[in-house]
């Protein structure tokens, strides 16, 4: 596995896709944090709340990228070689996921980098980056990316891979839109607090509990997001596993 790992690894650095990725990662966050580009639902918070919120946006891309890097390697026969080789495709799905989650960790390297240096340049401190909330979000964004994984790794077809990825990514916002409305329902209620630990299960609720326009009680709290994240990417890698060695390569 870790040969795969490795061979994919010097395939995500290669990608063309990827590299434009981190490049507009570090330019947006640069671009609103410095103030060099201006939003209107931005204006009123602080550098390091505008960071935190452009976050999304790398829940966005892996929704698309991991499903390309997935099935290309079907459609350009690396799996089939690599069964033959004697790899199982238990090893070849984990290899997958563990190189999509380093690349997550890249990407957030060039983000981070980028809100940084427009921090430093619209001479705000830099004590305004919500460090704790970066960090858990990279645990949430490292659940869904094995999720997103797990689901296009049954797609042969690259087309469909990426519309599950997309519809993925759709049902996490829509859930966040019609959490939003049960929150508030259940505002003075008991049940709020089970609303809100549903609500932190999915990887945009987590991110919109950390921004300034949401209820502050919301947010569970750390130990919560990250025994929801932890949760979600050991679920994507057992369900991910299962029934793997039965699937047809031809």
């Amino acid at each position: 596995m870790i040969n795969i790992f490795k061979a994919n690894l010097h395939k995500l650095f290669k990608n063309i896709y990827f590299i434009a990725g981190c490049i507009i990662a570090f330019a947006v966050t640069y671009g609103f944090t410095s103030r060099a580009l201006q939003f209107g639902p931005f204006r009123g918070l602080n550098a390091g709340e505008i960071m935190f919120f452009v976050s999304a946006a790398i829940v966005l891309f892996f929704s698309v990228y991991a499903p390309i890097a997935v099935c290309s390697s079907y459609s350009e026969g690396y799996i089939r070689n690599r069964i033959i080789a004697g790899y199982s495709q238990k090893d070849d799905y984990l290899a997958h996921v563990l190189a999509l989650e380093a690349g997550v960790v890249v990407m957030h390297v060039f983000y981070i980098l980028g809100g940084i240096i427009g921090i430093v340049k619209s001479g705000e401190p830099l004590s305004v980056i919500p460090v704790l909330p970066i960090i858990l979000m990279l645990i949430a964004v490292f659940g869904y990316t094995a999720l997103v994984a797990s689901i296009a790794y049954r797609f042969k077809n690259m087309i469909a891979g990426v519309v599950a990825g997309m519809l993925l990514f759709n049902m996490a916002y829509s859930f966040v839109m019609f959490g939003n409305l049960i929150l508030t329902l259940t505002s003075d209620k008991p049940s709020f607090k089970i609303a809100a630990f549903v609500y932190n299960i999915n990887v945009l609720g987590q991110w919109f509990a950390n921004t300034p326009f949401i209820d502050e009680g919301v947010n569970g709290g750390a130990p919560m997001q990250l025994i929801s994240s932890v949760t979600v990417l050991a679920f994507s890698l057992i369900v991910g596993c299962i029934g793997l060695e039965k699937r047809d390569l031809k």
